[in-house]
């Protein structure tokens, strides 16, 4: 392969994502490719231990083809999406902003202000920002994926027919 590439960041498998579905639409685009979370709870390591963890596995990373953009679905992947950021310089983050708000609730004042930081820092660097609720708009995604030169379908397949 040699298009570019959409690496969709996975915040936990895809079995058990709460926007399995629409990531599983995505993934069937040729020019989108996913990548599991680390084995390391990356919430429970210090900053700096993370961020350093992503850079080396932005590092051994074999993607099978340039990446043009980046998706990520929580803060806490912004550290891996640094890390391919910072490796390949011209793609475009894509930051599907989740619900926090229960989160935030039960973290205690250091994790949640590291979440806000990253969030902030996400949002900031995001080129395209978008829900990560069930009304996820893969319509607006697939439109920048041909806009950026990924191949995606430009409309979602006709449903089954049916009268």
């Amino acid at each position: 392969m040699d298009h570019p590439l959409l690496v969709l960041l996975l915040p936990r498998r895809l079995e058990r994502f709460t926007l399995e579905a629409q990531a599983r639409e995505l993934l069937a685009e040729p020019g989108a490719v996913a990548v599991d979370p680390a084995r390391l709870p990356l919430a429970r390591l210090p900053a700096a231990l993370a961020a350093g963890l992503a850079v080396g596995q932005a590092k051994r990373m074999r993607l099978p083809g340039p990446v043009a953009a980046v998706a990520i679905f929580h803060p806490l992947q912004f550290y891996l999406a640094g890390a391919l950021l910072a490796r390949h310089p011209m793609a475009e983050l894509w930051y599907g902003e989740p619900e926090l708000d229960a989160e935030r609730a039960a973290a205690n004042a250091r994790a949640r202000t590291r979440l806000e930081q990253l969030h902030a820092a996400a949002a900031l660097r995001a080129a395209l920002r978008f829900s990560a609720g069930p009304e996820l708009d893969l319509g607006r995604l697939r439109a920048r994926m041909a806009e950026l030169g990924i191949p995606a379908a430009l409309s979602a397949p006709p449903s089954p027919g049916g009268a």
